[in-house]
């Protein structure tokens, strides 16, 4: 047999299954059974070429048995890299550890390559130093080894190498597939490489076209090529791994998988594509329980990724880092993890690993298993969407939706055309068919991020933030935090204006966009920057908002569902929802300036009382200076000390309790004072001051509170329909408890409630769609019949009759129904007397009120400006005061009340009949004279 020859004649042929027939065939013809040392460059030609058509279990055999004739380098390298793709990294290493007597140089540097990729660097610094001399990075890379572990100080590298010898020995131990074959047969392996030769040769020229095919863009086309080939029960496995490529480019990475699990488990590159897949569906754990044990570069790069995308940077940095190369390549990453501070990354990395759990998430389920029949028909269907996805692309939002509708079919729907349909249904005005296709594609990839995503975007849209929370909480929970994930609730809690849990939400900045983490400096910002404490105060505030808004919503939304049914309550508890969240932003917002006012009004009079008290003093400068700082101190401290009796309480307490504190405190202060020791003036100052502060909190606090009141009542007139639903819905919800129904207290608070809601029906939900006269009578009128008919309520709440309890709730109910389907017409409604007086808006009061103070104060503002330049003596002067300021008086009860005038008449009548002068209307020239002729 020529040898050379054959190898010659391989070189010259580019069809892998060619040269695979050429060398078997040959090899099968000797007469000798392949035991000459030389046969083995032709048996490890032909693994190669076996491994290039995806036949790696032969590969694998036939390098074996190829080292066993002659374990030169090449050979052993050519085996390492195999099994390492395959993810065989401790067979590996126990094939050429068996090796080692006979060709210790070879195997050694081999090994170095092993240990060094599974992290052993002290037996890859042993093995390097027995292995074949190589100059360059290999060198390099000993001496970095060299250095880790120990360097010149050999009892350190003793130590660690007897470490990891353990650690390596349990591993072996425990995995079976390194054990040695006692003997291997490549006769019958020859002979079913030239059986299956043709069928080889079909699989490659058919590679080759989907190859082009896919180059040249059209990868539908060449999806098309595989679809018989794959129905075939046995493919060839290249096919099947050209289907998963398509399937990737195809943007269906859960059918990619499912090709997958028609392959060797063992096949080369499976591990990594199968984690790289995974990673596409977000689905961390799976992936890292692929590539958690791989040692080779794919390995790392896989590892690195997923440690990044679950937001743990110390773990990457150290999972990338091998070689001075790939050092190079992340040393931007190494800088921000710590640099040349080794401690600050061993505390970040014990962080992570403590975080490395809750990140990564739960797994989810295994590969489903399907036949080739089905797996070939949902290829099929995944190129027939790919091709109508991109005829979709150029058309407007109407077209591309009716375009993908075509093709939907419910029976076997694909996450590609459900995402897509979802998305240009969403910008053809139907959020609601949007969401449903959108909820379809989440039940076949729920861990998919970027449909979590387009879920979130369709409900904020619709005004559903409670349902956008809950379905991030759940994303979170089921599958880890990924960036994206983390990304999208974050900005979701941004929207509602919860700052410092939207940045709590985003968590580290690994893995995160450009916006994303412009958002969370601002949100750093906003939230106190390196102040920590003032942001731990306004998170539990947040936090405390957030748990109390959803509690009520939902409990309003259960309420809701049993009057108009669970289904349709979905879709119209965002009026609820809306009204309870800017009620409680309102109060959350008030609240805090509560605090700021307080705090900010007692550590002002704090120092205006020790600057007071320094003042007052007639001691030395210094002396005065420690005087009134240990005083404003003091303030300080009581004030701190006496939290709770300076806030403004609600109820008779503010009167009984806190001001006659405040008053007292500050009398016996003052008292103090006025004696003439020094210290009694210190201490009854201080005092004084402590009174003064407290009052000024106080009123800081009042003031605060009463702003809340006044916003909270303009906040129910700005949205009357949502303030009556969730009023109404409360009434309801207690009214169905018998325990309340007994209660008076319970009673007089819910009276004051329906009387706000009649209230509001009867002005303020009028005014929000007057437009002329003519309407705005018409749906007064209708608003005071609703108020007239809520307001009946109330007699029936007070007395409580038989049956009234029942007749309450079917009114509240139909009110409800009417409210919250915006039917409202429907509202009961009774007949109502005319109001006799209309009520006039504030505006309109504020400018009458500032025009009639104008004209009335003109002639005296006139009188005073003049003085200057018509020089007016004392007398004139005082006459044009009195004058004008009698005008003043006059213009301001005339305007008051119109019937003054007739009053005024009145008076002037009744002084002239006391003096018997008659009427004073007589005088009036332009009334004729009535009494006799005095000449008659």
């Amino acid at each position: 047999m020529d040898r050379d020859g054959l190898l010659r004649r391989a070189s010259e042929l580019d069809d892998p299954a060619e040269i695979s027939w050429l060398l078997a065939d040959a090899m099968l013809g000797t007469e000798s059974p392949l035991q000459d040392p030389l046969d083995a460059d032709l048996i490890r030609a032909l693994a190669e070429e076996q491994n290039r058509l995806g036949h790696d279990a032969r590969s694998v055999l036939l390098l074996e048995f190829a080292v066993r004739l002659a374990p030169d380098w090449l050979t052993l390298q050519t085996l390492r890299t195999v099994l390492q793709n395959r993810g065989d990294d401790l067979v590996a290493v126990a094939r050429i550890q068996a090796l080692l007597p006979a060709s210790s140089e070879a195997a050694n540097t081999e090994l170095f390559d092993l240990y060094r990729d599974l992290g052993y660097p002290a037996l890859a610094q042993d093995a390097h130093r027995h292995g074949i001399s190589v100059a360059g990075e290999r060198r390099t890379e000993r001496l970095r080894l060299w250095w880790i572990t120990g360097g010149p100080l050999r009892p350190i590298r003793s130590r660690i190498r007897r470490r990891e010898t353990a650690r390596l020995e349990k591993r072996m131990s425990a995995d079976r597939s390194v054990e040695l074959d006692a003997d291997i047969d490549v006769q019958p392996l020859l002979k079913e490489i030239v059986d299956g030769s043709d069928r080889d040769r079909a699989a490659w020229r058919l590679l080759r076209r989907v190859d082009r095919l896919a180059a040249d863009g059209d990868v539908p086309a060449a999806a098309r090529l595989l679809i018989e080939p794959l129905s075939a029960a046995d493919a060839s496995p290249r096919l099947i791994w050209a289907a998963v490529e398509l399937a990737g480019r195809l943007d269906d990475p859960g059918l990619a998988l499912r090709l997958t699990a028609r392959l060797d488990p063992r096949f080369g590159y499976l591990k990594l594509r199968q984690a790289e897949l995974y990673l596409d569906l977000d689905r961390l754990r799976d992936a890292w329980t692929l590539v958690q044990e791989g040692g080779n570069d794919g390995y790392r790069l896989v590892r690195e990724r997923v440690l990044r995308t679950a937001g743990l940077p110390f773990l990457a940095v150290e999972a990338r880092r091998t070689t001075s190369r790939e050092r190079s390549q992340s040393r931007r990453r190494w800088w921000l993890t710590g640099g040349p501070l080794w401690f600050v990354r061993a505390r970040g990395r014990r962080r992570d690993q403590q975080n490395l759990s809750t990140r990564l998430g739960p797994a989810g389920a295994a590969i489903e298993v399907e036949r080739p029949d089905v797996l070939a028909a949902k290829f099929a269907v995944a190129a027939k969407v790919r091709e109508a996805i991109d005829r979709a692309a150029g058309e407007n939002h109407s077209d591309a939706a009716a375009r993908l509708g075509a093709i939907y079919d419910s029976g076997r729907p694909t996450v590609p055309l459900l995402d897509q349909l979802a998305w240009a249904l969403y910008f053809d005005d139907q959020e609601e068919l949007a969401l449903q296709r959108i909820r379809e594609a989440r039940a076949i990839e729920p861990g998919k991020a970027s449909l979590l995503d387009a879920e979130v975007t369709f409900l904020k849209y619709l005004d559903r933030y409670v349902e956008a929370l809950d379905v991030s909480d759940r994303y979170i929970e089921q599958f880890g935090q990924v960036p994206e994930a983390r990304a999208i609730r974050a900005e979701l809690l941004s929207d509602l204006a919860f700052a410092t849990l939207s940045f709590d939400a985003f968590g580290p900045t690994e893995g995160l966009g450009e916006s994303a983490r412009a958002l969370r400096r601002r949100l750093w910002w906003r939230t106190g920057g390196p102040l920590r404490r003032l942001r731990d105060r306004m998170r539990r505030s947040d936090e405390t908002t957030l748990e109390l808004w959803r509690t009520r919503a939902a409990g309003l939304a259960r309420v809701l569902g049993s009057v108009t049914g669970p289904s349709k309550a979905v879709n119209l508890r965002f009026i609820s929802d809306h009204f309870t969240f800017r009620e409680a932003r309102e109060r959350l917002k008030w609240q805090r300036f509560n605090v700021v006012a307080r705090l900010t009004a007692g550590f002002s009079a704090s120092v205006a009382g020790g600057i007071t008290i320094a003042l007052a003093g007639d001691s030395a400068p210094l002396w005065s200076v420690m005087t009134g700082v240990l005083c404003a101190a003091v303030i300080l401290a009581l004030l701190r000390r006496a939290d709770s009796v300076t806030r403004a309480e609600p109820g008779d307490r503010l009167v009984t309790r806190v001001i006659p504190a405040i008053v007292v405190i500050g009398v016996a202060g003052y008292l103090l004072s006025r004696a003439d020791e020094r210290w009694a003036f210190l201490i009854g100052a201080t005092m004084v001051g402590t009174a003064v502060a407290a009052a000024c909190r106080l009123f800081a606090a009042a003031g605060g509170r009463i702003a809340k009141v006044f916003a909270l009542r303009r906040l129910g007139g700005a949205d009357p329909r949502g303030f009556a639903l969730v009023a109404l819905l409360e009434v309801l919800s207690e009214l169905r408890r018998p325990a309340l129904r007994n209660d008076l207290g319970w009673r007089r608070h819910r009276l004051r409630t329906i009387e706000q809601v009649a209230i509001r029906l009867e002005a303020d939900l009028p005014g929000v769609f007057a437009a002329d006269s003519a309407s705005s009578e018409l749906l007064r009128r209708r608003g005071r019949g609703a108020a007239a008919a809520i307001r009946e309520l109330k007699y029936l709440l007070v007395t409580a009759p038989p049956g009234s309890w029942q007749r309450i709730e079917i009114v509240l109910r139909k009110d409800i129904v009417a409210l919250a389907t915006g039917s409202l017409g429907r509202l009961r409604t009774v007949e109502s007397p005319e109001p006799r007086t209309r009520r006039r808006p504030r505006r309109q009061i504020a400018f009458d009120s500032a025009r009639t103070l104008f004209f009335a104060g003109l002639p005296l503002a006139v009188t005073l400006t003049a003085q200057p330049w018509l020089r007016f003596n004392e007398t004139i002067l005082n006459w044009a005061r009195l004058l004008t300021i009698g005008w003043a008086v006059l213009y301001v009860l005339l305007t008051a009340d119109p019937t003054f005038r007739d009053k005024l008449r009145t008076g002037f009548a009744l002084i002239n009949l006391g003096r018997g002068d008659g009427d004073p209307a007589q005088l009036d020239s332009a009334v004729p004279d009535k009494r006799p002729n005095p000449t008659k």
